[in-house]
């Protein structure tokens, strides 16, 4: 809970982010539900239209990367809803994957069967290809931040992704966690995808041994099957060139790639679809406008068909109402959303909805 006399920073005369977060949360229409970790305020589960995500706080250098994947989802990472900006506060607000983290998995069933490592490495790999088509690396690739969730490996958590400059040398800012993070994330050099396939190799590891990472990865907790071993020898290499320079060349080397092939390039062919989703949404918005602007065209010309400006200018009246009623009630619609509680509003849309059948049925009445 935030007490009342923490809510300003000192002097009285500035909000804190959090306080100015739950003002933007509320001004977005989502509905606080609590806490998604005990004692921690953020991230927040909220609800907006029957539907719960997860607002998290978000620090300013992570905006590029965030809206970007809004604009282009990434498959299996969780949709990012909304960015919602104020003077000292960033808000992401991302869909809930609510499912069971590897690291729990882990300790409550033991390690994971070969075949089953396969199915975790290639669905993750397919989201780190995606990512690497955007050029962004996620940088915090671990037991916890990889969620199964409806027998599908989602990875979760943005807060550390970057995106890659290949004029940089090194990262600006130092992140990762320990175990599981390459060398060059402590500022060797500029992580890059293979920064995450470093990480990913960490986590096989694990779900092969059972056990969590404790030190650098060496003979003694290496996994002991011989297919696996060289594999993930050569993700973790303490040289990003001595690694696999792609997802694509990590996801060829796994075992039974072949039988996957089909099911990848079903996958890859919905990246596809996604990226150009956004641009047909727009040319589909401005065709359908086009369109009902020609519709009030015809109507103003037919109009002039009457024989008396009276029964023209009840013509256009007429035609107006059939015409302007659904669009004025669908921004009505969108403005009480905007403005009232998600309770309030689900609670009198559906009159707004019956209101204007009523007033389109009278008008036609009249008319007739």
């Amino acid at each position: 809970m935030i007490k009342v006399n923490n809510l300003f920073e000192k002097g009285g005369s500035r909000v804190l982010p959090i306080v100015q977060a739950m003002q933007l949360l509320s001004e977005a229409g989502y509905e606080p539900l609590g806490p998604l970790v005990a004692q921690r305020e953020f991230p927040l589960l909220v609800k907006k239209q029957q539907v719960v995500s997860v607002a998290k706080l978000v620090d300013p250098e992570n905006i590029p990367v965030l809206q970007r994947l809004k604009q282009q989802p990434i498959p299996r990472m969780p949709r990012i809803e909304a960015l919602l900006t104020a003077a000292d506060c960033i808000v992401s607000v991302e869909t809930l994957i609510n499912g069971q983290t590897l690291a729990d998995r882990l300790r409550a069933h033991g390690p994971f069967s070969p075949e089953m490592t396969v199915r975790v490495a290639q669905e993750l790999l397919v989201t780190l290809q995606a990512l690497g088509q955007q050029q962004i690396v996620h940088r915090d690739l671990k037991l916890s931040n990889v969620m199964d969730y409806r027998d599908h490996y989602y990875l979760i958590d943005v807060n550390a992704a970057r995106q890659y400059h290949a004029e940089q040398e090194s990262d600006t800012r130092l992140l990762g966690t320990s175990g599981f993070a390459a060398p060059e994330n402590y500022g060797f050099a500029q992580t890059d995808q293979r920064s995450d396939l470093y990480s990913l190799g960490i986590v096989l590891n694990c779900l092969l041994t059972g056990q969590e990472p404790s030190g650098p990865l060496d003979a003694t907790t290496l996994t002991q099957d011989s297919t696996w071993a060289p594999i993930i020898m050569k993700a973790t290499a303490l040289d990003p060139q001595q690694r696999y320079q792609s997802a694509t060349a990590m996801l060829a080397a796994l075992p039974g790639h072949d039988h996957y092939r089909p099911h990848h390039q079903s996958v890859i062919k919905r990246i596809q679809v996604q990226q150009w989703w956004p641009q047909a949404k727009r040319i589909l918005q401005i065709g359908l406008w086009g369109l009902y602007g020609l519709l009030v065209i015809v109507a103003i010309s037919t109009g002039f068909d009457q024989t008396t400006w009276h029964a023209r200018v009840d013509f256009w009246v007429t035609g107006f109402m059939l015409i302007g009623a659904p669009l004025i009630a669908h921004y009505a619609n969108r403005w009480l959303q905007r403005h009232w509680s998600v309770s309030r509003w689900h609670r009198y849309r559906w009159w707004l909805r019956v209101a204007e059948a009523i007033f389109i049925f009278w008008v036609l009445g009249r008319d007739g």
